[in-house]
């Protein structure tokens, strides 16, 4: 939202026209409370973290001419969040009842608790599907028509990194019992998050349990030498994980580096940062300028769930933003 405010004047878009910006909370509670909106033009910025029943509700009561939604990332629930873009868009989907619509253009599963005794896993066809959406417009085709070049004409350099886990006997034993030990403690991992968490900590970082659960501690491993020896050699770099507990032992090892994470933002004027993934997503701006280095400490690829995520952090300091070449360095274990 401040994105917006900041660059219509600098862009004089709202020069010959009345702009107005909101949140999609603010213009839910205006139609709660009977306010009639009308505008010529609606734009959604992010739509797809804007897509719920309840926001598309609202905006079937804003009263335009033309909608248009803006995304870099534009899937959500496994693309589910398209059906009520088609009804925002268009006025109504096609097919228009949300089962017929899954059923024509998703692979669905049995689930013994829905009430259809099925549930959606994913597009059937994503590229067959957009290729026939009216108007449907992909960044590519946007900077043709722009004539921008790739990444403001910059080189990305992907590095990826290849390192031993800290410990290797513990995810053994994960793996094949769901447990870990020591000094006499045992925590089990829980569902498939917690199993995430639990290897992510036992890769990277030294660990001690803290029933039910274990903990990420700051002892020397082959990822926290790493990073140590990257950051004796740099600076304009911003190191990030999704975990909390890994970013604070990384700033226990470096306080003289900034730290910024849900509950904590300090020292973020500082050449160097660490920082979780959470609070660098859509929104975030202003980083393409300071760092020349981005040290991803949980990359994904293509097929991954939450790649668009990725490309989103990814997109913090590159792409259409980036200012100078920027080297990504991307661990694995």
């Amino acid at each position: 939202m401040k994105g917006w405010i900041q660059t219509l004047p600098i862009l004089e878009f709202d020069k010959d026209v009345e702009v107005t910006t909101i949140t999609d909370k603010k213009l839910q509670n205006l139609i709660s409370a009977g306010e009639m909106i009308s505008c010529d033009v609606l734009i959604l910025d992010e739509w797809q973290n804007i897509s719920s029943e309840s926001n598309y509700k609202a905006y079937k009561k804003v009263k335009r001419n033309y909608t248009i939604g803006l995304s870099a990332t534009p899937i959500r629930k496994k693309g589910q969040n398209f059906y009520p873009l088609e009804k925002t868009v268009f006025g109504k989907a096609e097919p228009n009842n949300k089962f017929d619509w899954q059923k024509q253009h998703g692979k669905m599963t049995y689930d013994r608790y829905s009430y259809s005794k099925e549930k959606w896993i994913d597009f059937r066809d994503y590229e067959s599907y957009v290729s026939k959406l009216p108007n449907f417009m992909r960044w590519e085709t946007i900077e043709e028509i722009e004539g921008a070049e790739e990444n403001n004409g910059f080189e990305i350099n992907i590095e990826p990194v290849w390192l031993m886990p800290a410990n290797p006997k513990e995810l053994k034993m994960l793996n094949t019992f769901n447990i870990v030990g020591k000094n006499g403690k045992f925590a089990m991992s829980k569902q498939s998050f917690g199993k995430k968490t639990f290897e992510r900590y036992l890769s990277q970082t030294g660990f001690e349990v803290d029933f039910p659960k274990i903990k990420a501690v700051n002892v020397d491993s082959p990822m926290l030498l790493k990073i140590d020896e990257y950051l004796d050699k740099k600076d304009k770099t911003l190191i990030v994980s999704k975990s909390k507990q890994i970013v604070e032992v990384i700033h226990e090892r470096h306080p003289e580096i900034g730290i910024w994470t849900g509950q904590k933002k300090e020292d973020f004027e500082k050449t160097n940062i660490v920082a979780t993934a959470q609070v660098l997503g859509v929104g975030v701006d202003g980083l393409q300028h300071r760092f020349e280095t981005i040290i991803v400490l949980d990359p994904s690829n293509a097929n991954d769930g939450d790649y668009d995520d990725y490309r989103q952090l990814l997109w913090r300091i590159t792409g259409s933003r980036q200012q100078h070449d920027v080297h990504v360095i991307e661990f694995y274990f």
